[in-house]
This record gives structure tokens, C-alpha cells and sequence, in this order.
């Protein structure tokens, strides 16, 4: 597991939740997140991580902002922009039979001129057994994250933190 984590800050529940349904069953099969921005995750821009090297990520929902309830591993990062048409078509088919009401590939960052471009490989998806507040998440550069967060949107890399989290 890598050294760092990511956190995301207020994705879908519903969305969440067919991908826990999913790696209940089979926690290795590779899932999508497409988090809305035009910004690239840059450590995972440079640094993709793998399956065999996979990064932590932490995640609160659109309702609770303050509270991670899932997490999960991404084992890989895309930029939608530049994939080559057959990985493209190979993802489109692995969301339509995993994820279809996740309608595909897509741009939905409206408020960012249309362009969402990470596109983050997953698996094992768990809800939580015990929630945590955001606050116990410390960025890469030592500050806590907020427990302040009135909009969905963003992330920050934070330090992993194998007590917050239960193992596989």
C-alpha cells in the first residue's frame, strides 16, 4: 500500500453503494469513480498506482460531508481525454455491466466548463463499519482536513491510517 491516501469529499451514496454490492461479491473486479473536475490528480497523474501497488482512498457522501463512510483501493488513474479508443470502449463496457446507472464515460463538470477528466480504477468498496469525521485525516503536509465542508467536490492526498480503516 502506498504512503499516501486520497480523499474524496462528497461523491453519490447511490453510486457507492452499487459498487459495494459489486465487491461484496467480488471485491477484486475493477470499478470506476469519475470525479468531477477539470483538475488532474497530479500524484496519480505521475505516479499511477497498480494493482500491485494500490493507494487507500477515503470517501464522505453528498449528505455528510464530514464523515468518511467508505473506502476503497484504487489500483488505477486515467485521463478520459487521452485514452486510446479500444481501452476506452473495454471501460465503457465494464461500466455498462457494472455500473450502468453510471450511463458510461462522461464530462459532467458543468461548472467547470464540461470536462471531468480522472478517471480512478477501484476495488474493494466497503461501507464503513465505523464512520469517522474528516477531521482524523491529515494531509500530505500535516494539517488536518476541516470538518467544515459545505460543498461536494475535491479531494485532498492524506496519510493513511490503518486504525481508521478495517483490513481485508
Amino acid at each position: 500500500m502506498r504512503s499516501e491516501a486520497l480523499f474524496l469529499n462528497g461523491v453519490y451514496q447511490r453510486v457507492l453503494e452499487k459498487a459495494v454490492k459489486v465487491h461484496s461479491h467480488f471485491p477484486e473486479q475493477i470499478l470506476f469513480l469519475q470525479p468531477y473536475s477539470s483538475q488532474a490528480m497530479v500524484v496519480l497523474q505521475m505516479s499511477p498506482s497498480t494493482v500491485e501497488d494500490p493507494m487507500r482512498l477515503f470517501i464522505s457522501i453528498t449528505t455528510d460531508l464530514p464523515t468518511v463512510r467508505y473506502t476503497a483501493e484504487i489500483v488505477g488513474w486515467d485521463d478520459k481525454r487521452s485514452l486510446l479508443a479500444e481501452k476506452r470502449s473495454l471501460i465503457e463496457r465494464l461500466i455498462k455491466a457494472f455500473q450502468p446507472n453510471e450511463a458510461g464515460l462522461h464530462d459532467m463538470s458543468s461548472s467547470e466548463g464540461g470536462v471531468s477528466l480522472n478517471l480512478l480504477h477501484v476495488r474493494r468498496m466497503l461501507r464503513l463499519p465505523n464512520p469517522f469525521g474528516v477531521e482524523l485525516l491529515v494531509k500530505t503536509n500535516g494539517r488536518r482536513l476541516s470538518q467544515n465542508r459545505s460543498t461536494s467536490g475535491g479531494w485532498a492526498y492524506v496519510r493513511p491510517n490503518p486504525m481508521l480503516t478495517p483490513l481485508r
